[in-house]
């Protein structure tokens, strides 16, 4: 095999040859909605170039042909990847876990052990004397009930624009307040 990918990536750029990348994604059921289908497509365009390379004919004078026999090459060479990842996973069964989770620190100690609870509760107050409405909600939100910004906005039926602008009001109100002038950036 030449070590010169560039004909085989200029190949796969050029028109839609990139599209039997996608398509062998979604013959594995693969979608851009799950975590790994970046890294497969990844992994895909990093197989093209062998894939290339091993085509008997011209790739340049049999296109469709070599399309074709690109795509089900892909695909099988990702099934197996796949098929691998999928196994290795299941290979790292639960278990009992009950010692681990005993030994492991709960959100409260860990908090209290680097004193997160103090800071969080000066906050609270400074806000909760200063702040308006959705500053306060924003900070009860993330700090008190460990919630996302769309659920903040869910919980308080607005939009999550609107969550936004009050986390920028509360991260201004907080720079000013926590920022000694001299040293604010």
């Amino acid at each position: 095999m030449d070590n010169d990918v560039t004909p085989a990536y200029r190949f796969l750029f050029t028109g839609d040859h990139e599209a039997i990348l996608y398509g062998a994604l979604k013959r594995l059921h693969l979608t851009p909605a799950q975590n790994d289908y970046e890294d497969y497509l990844q992994e895909a365009r990093l197989l093209f170039p062998a894939v290339y390379a091993e085509f008997p004919d011209d790739p340049e004078t049999n296109p469709h042909q070599f399309l074709a026999y690109a795509q089900q090459k892909i695909t099988w060479t990702l099934a197996d990847q796949l098929r691998r990842d999928r196994r290795q996973d299941d290979r790292q069964a639960p278990g009992d876990q009950e010692e681990l989770l005993t030994a492991v620190p709960t959100a409260e100690d860990v908090l209290a052990s680097i004193g997160l609870a103090d800071y969080r509760a000066y906050l609270v107050k400074l806000i909760g004397a200063a702040g308006n409405t959705g500053e306060w909600r924003f900070l009860v939100g993330t700090l008190v009930d460990q919630l996302t910004a769309a659920e903040i906005a869910t919980r308080h039926g607005v939009n999550l624009a609107t969550v936004y602008r009050w986390r920028l009001s509360l991260t201004r109100r907080l720079i000013k307040h926590l920022t000694p002038p001299d040293r604010f950036f």
